[in-house]
């Protein structure tokens, strides 16, 4: 190898901060998925607040339509950016792994969990909203989402010592402090440097 194809220190540094910087912008313009989920489930959780204050059983219907739905126009919209997408850096990988373990780990919490109560089931997807957050905060340096998943664990913690109906109000304000607040500030970051 030649001096000229090597990296002196300065240069390896530029690049690493390079592509962190692109990662983070990728994952501002992909914050579509952490706001779109966020408002997602968090009306999902309210409208079963609601219909439960109301007697009403029409609300847990939303459960079997906007997740399958949301679950279309996400898998849709992550095509779409990947085909745009035009290198896959280390910290693309290590995110994607991160919310596929998340998924994976939601997926049997809701599968399995009511075998323990249905506030147990909740506990462990507001302590999985939590974990994905920071984990993705760290990665990326971004500490409103670190901070959000700060609201998720004390969330978490609150719903253990209320009903089963309150616990939807915990799920919705863990949402709203850990995905959606966090997302939209992503989103405007990443908007500000692409002006």
């Amino acid at each position: 190898m030649t001096n000229e194809e090597t990296f002196n220190p300065e240069q390896s540094l530029a690049l690493i901060n390079s592509t962190i910087n692109t990662a983070k912008n990728k994952l501002a313009d992909d914050g579509f998925q952490i706001i779109f989920w966020g408002w997602l489930i968090t009306i999902c959780a309210l409208t079963c607040y609601v219909s439960a204050q109301l007697n009403s059983q029409i609300g847990f219907m939303v459960w079997a339509i906007l997740p399958p739905l949301g679950a279309i126009v996400s898998t849709l919209y992550g095509r779409k950016q990947a085909k745009k997408e035009k290198v896959k850096t280390y910290v693309d990988s290590y995110l994607g792994y991160v919310w596929v373990g998340f998924f994976i780990a939601m997926a049997i919490t809701l599968l399995f969990g009511y075998a323990h109560g249905i506030k147990a089931t909740y506990f462990f997807l507001m302590l999985l909203y939590g974990v994905a957050t920071f984990i993705t905060g760290g990665i990326l340096n971004f500490k409103p989402l670190i901070i959000g998943s700060f609201f998720a664990f004390a969330c978490a913690i609150v719903s253990v010592f209320l009903g089963e109906i309150d616990q939807f109000l915990c799920i919705s304000a863990s949402l709203i402090f850990s995905y959606i607040i966090p997302g939209h500030l992503l989103r405007a970051k990443y908007r500000s440097q692409n002006v």
